[in-house]
């Protein structure tokens, strides 16, 4: 079966977003946004859905997603970066999709994400003391799901359109 999406997973802050927008442009695809979704369908933002009805709900929520994503027409997806880790979520993903891991450096994830950290549900409570122990600990649960995606693209020191450029290389190799 010829993959239906490009699913773009990796750690919040590895630009899933921004390079998902500019590939979805490309590639004349729609863009859908995993956490946008989530807020739309709640009418409320994901910070606020953290605090009402807690991290497991937004799990849920984020299953749901996946399962509805697999009537949306062929699109660009960028997942919230605890998706995959939620059993089965890869194996779907794999049958609907093409996954794509943005991977970057626990040091550059440190540095953007302290530029945003207020935005961000997890993070937003953090000292600056807890805050890159948080990080390296996340980001050690959730590799090993990330490292399952069929592309793993650095994006360290790549501008995003760069990136888009050599993702899109990647994709004719693959016929997608």
């Amino acid at each position: 079966m010829t993959p239906k999406h490009i699913f773009l997973i990796g750690f919040m802050g590895s630009g899933k977003t921004t390079v998902g927008k500019l590939l979805a442009d490309h590639l004349n695809l729609p863009f859908v946004d995993s956490d946008k979704w989530i807020e739309e369908r709640n009418g409320k933002s994901v910070g606020e859905i953290f605090e009402t009805k807690g991290e497991a709900f937004f799990r849920e929520e984020e299953w749901a997603f996946l399962n509805a994503s697999k009537d949306f027409e062929k699109s660009v997806i960028s997942l919230g970066g605890g998706l995959p880790a939620i059993e089965n979520s890869l194996e779907l993903i794999h049958q609907i999709g093409l996954s794509i891991y943005l991977n970057v450096s626990l040091l550059t994830l440190i540095q953007r994400l302290k530029l945003e950290r207020e935005f961000r549900p997890k993070l937003k409570d953090l000292n600056d003391a807890e805050f890159h122990p948080f990080i390296e600990s996340l980001l050690s649960e959730r590799v090993q799901y990330y490292k399952q995606a069929k592309l793993i693209m650095p994006n360290e020191r790549n501008k995003p359109n760069e990136l888009v450029d050599k993702i899109e290389k990647e994709l004719i190799k693959l016929s997608f």
